[in-house]
C-alpha cells in the first residue's frame, strides 16, 4: 500500500497514531463545516482538545491534517479492495457485486467526509498529491485485474478493462457529488441496485445471469 510517512517529534507509535485519529476526527468536521483555508490549525487544536504547540509534535504542517484525513477516510474502504485482491478463485462477477455494494455501502456512511475529500484534495501538496493518486491508481488497478479476469472467463466484455475500472471508481462515488439530485427519488437500497445494474449492463453481463446472481 503506497503511504506518506509523516513526521512527528514523539517517537511513542501508539500515542501518535491516537493522537492522528483525534486530530482527523476534529478536522473533518471543521473541513466540512468551514473548508480546508478557513479551518486553522487553532481551530484544529481547540476542537481536538490539544494545545496548539503540542499539536506541532504530531504533525508538522497541515497539509499533513488534510493528508491523515484522506488516509483515515480510504482506510474504510481499503479493505475491500484487498479482498478483491485475495479472492483470487471467486467468480468475478459474485466478487464484484459484493465489493461494489459493500464500498458503495461504506461511502454512503461517510458521505460528507467524501464529499470534502473530494472537493479538498485539490489543496494537498505536490508529495501528499503524488502519494493519493498513487493509492487511488493502486485501488483501480485492483478492480482492473478483476474485470481483466471476468473479460478471461468471459463473463465481462470490455476492450479496454483499464477505462472500464476508471468509469468503476468514479460511478460508486456518485452519490457523494450529486446525492442532492438522488434523495427525493430513491432509498438507498435502490439506488445501490441501480447503479450496480447500469454498471454490470456496461460490461455487457449476460442478463439472465445476471437476474439469477441477483436472486
Amino acid at each position: 500500500m503506497v503511504k506518506k510517512q509523516i513526521k512527528a517529534k514523539i517517537t511513542n507509535a501508539e500515542l501518535v497514531k491516537e493522537k492522528h485519529k483525534q486530530i482527523v476526527e476534529a478536522a473533518s468536521e471543521l473541513f466540512l463545516e468551514k473548508g480546508f483555508h478557513k479551518a486553522s490549525m487553532r481551530d484544529i487544536a481547540r476542537e481536538s482538545d490539544i494545545d496548539l504547540s503540542y499539536l506541532y509534535k504530531y504533525i508538522s504542517t497541515k497539509d499533513d491534517i488534510l493528508y491523515l484525513f484522506y488516509d483515515y477516510i480510504t482506510s474504510q474502504y481499503e479493505p475491500i479492495y484487498r479482498m478483491i485482491e485475495s479472492a483470487k478463485d471467486e467468480d468475478p462477477l459474485i466478487l464484484l457485486k459484493r465489493a461494489l455494494s459493500l464500498v458503495m455501502e461504506t461511502i454512503h456512511n461517510r458521505a460528507h467526509e467524501i464529499q470534502t475529500l473530494y472537493t479538498e484534495t485539490r489543496h494537498l501538496q505536490r508529495d501528499s498529491l503524488h502519494t493519493v493518486l498513487a493509492r487511488e491508481s493502486e485501488f483501480i488497478k485492483i478492480v482492473e485485474d478483476l474485470i481483466s479476469r471476468g473479460v478471461k472467463d468471459g463473463i465481462f466484455n470490455t476492450k479496454d478493462s483499464f477505462m472500464a475500472a476508471n468509469i468503476v471508481q468514479l460511478i460508486i462515488v456518485i452519490e457523494s457529488l450529486r446525492g442532492w439530485n438522488f434523495r427525493d427519488r430513491y432509498n438507498f437500497a435502490d439506488f445501490t441496485e441501480s447503479i450496480i445494474d447500469f454498471i454490470m449492463a456496461g460490461l455487457k453481463v449476460d442478463e439472465k445471469k445476471w437476474q439469477e446472481i441477483k436472486k
